[in-house]
């Protein structure tokens, strides 16, 4: 009889883990705007904001950190607009030698210069009826903002060695994680050309400001690499979703990828634990206990850690209690010794 009940409550838990995995699935689906994923009111936000953008721009610019997913919204922009059919082409700005920006960009005539051999059209031409993706634009050199400029204000590129300049048809979206108006001031870049990128800014937020999203992310990205280095679907335990909620992902949404296919790569099981778990993140958790001060029982690191969660998550006790990994109940029980 004992073991015919342990069988039936380990039938029920696969069951309601199927049922989670799906609910998770379906909840990556719905939240999602062109691989761009997430819920919180921030990226809901950008959501919208591209939306709108999308069937109108001319040029537009999209800040944010490191990591938080400038490319996918370029792309967003692009495929949400007239001209998805065209082509889109990516040009970082900070991986073309000053020396060959120009020559890059605009492209160049034969003989324009030494081991010119032949025509080159630039990845301007090259995007003709499409959209440019400029990314990293705060790392272009400004002898070559001018040129830029007219780009942006006519529509002409002159490439290097031509007579004269040609009319193209292409959106342009410039990305960065730089403070514009920060270089503008120190004279890196022209403020005609920062206003005329910024007619239009959509702002990426850090993954730090839409923690809600973590989940959806995490589901999203777990199947994403379990499926790519041919795993069974994998899972994580609530003590190692409450240490990638506690984490404050410097390197934002680029770094939360590389941790998730880290762990999917060395996972032996179809659970992920806080053992798995890359080392910066078990010290960060490290480094949290430590900050508390002395020597302290059990019961206080408990309730200091319980106040921590708290706070994080501004008073959302159900949310506390998930992070936690809980019940309500017990979280009342440990607010009430807090408060106390």
């Amino acid at each position: 009889d004992r073991l015919q009940r342990r069988l039936a409550d380990w039938l029920d838990d696969a069951q309601a883990k199927q049922r989670t995995l799906r609910l998770d699935n379906d909840l990556v689906q719905a939240f999602q705007l062109e691989g761009i994923i997430g819920r919180s009111p921030a990226i809901l936000e950008v959501f919208s904001k591209i939306r709108r953008i999308a069937p109108h721009f001319q040029t537009a610019l999209i800040t944010g950190e490191t990591g938080t997913g400038k490319e996918r919204a370029a792309a967003a922009l692009h495929r949400r607009s007239p001209f998805a059919a065209g082509p889109y082409v990516v040009c970082n700005c900070a991986a073309i030698p000053e020396h060959l920006f120009e020559s890059e960009l605009f492209g160049h005539t034969r003989g324009a210069f030494t081991g010119a051999a032949q025509d080159r059209p630039g990845f301007a031409k090259a995007a003709q009826g499409g959209t440019l993706f400029l990314d990293e634009i705060g790392e272009i050199p400004f002898s070559s903002q001018a040129k830029l400029l007219r780009l942006l204000q006519n529509r002409e590129v002159q490439r290097l060695g031509a007579s004269r300049p040609e009319q193209i048809d292409v959106r342009i979206v410039a990305a960065t994680n730089r403070d514009l108006r920060t270089l503008v001031s120190e004279h890196k870049i022209r403020a005609d050309l920062f206003y005329r990128l910024s007619i239009i800014e959509v702002r990426l937020p850090r993954l730090a400001d839409r923690r809600e999203d973590l989940p959806l992310l995490q589901r999203h990205f777990l199947d994403l690499y379990s499926a790519r280095y041919h795993k069974p679907p994998l899972h994580l335990t609530r003590r190692a979703q409450a240490a990638l909620a506690k984490y404050s992902w410097p390197g934002n949404i680029r770094e939360l990828e590389n941790v998730i296919a880290g762990f999917c790569m060395i996972a032996e099981g179809q659970t992920i634990d806080v053992g798995d778990l890359p080392d910066p993140l078990l010290r960060n958790d490290s480094q949290e206990l430590a900050g508390v001060g002395g020597l302290l029982s059990l019961a206080q690191v408990e309730l200091n850690h319980a106040q921590q969660v708290l706070e994080h998550v501004q008073g959302n006790r159900a949310r506390a209690a998930e992070i936690l990994g809980i019940s309500r109940a017990t979280l009342y029980r440990l607010i009430a010794k807090i408060e106390v």
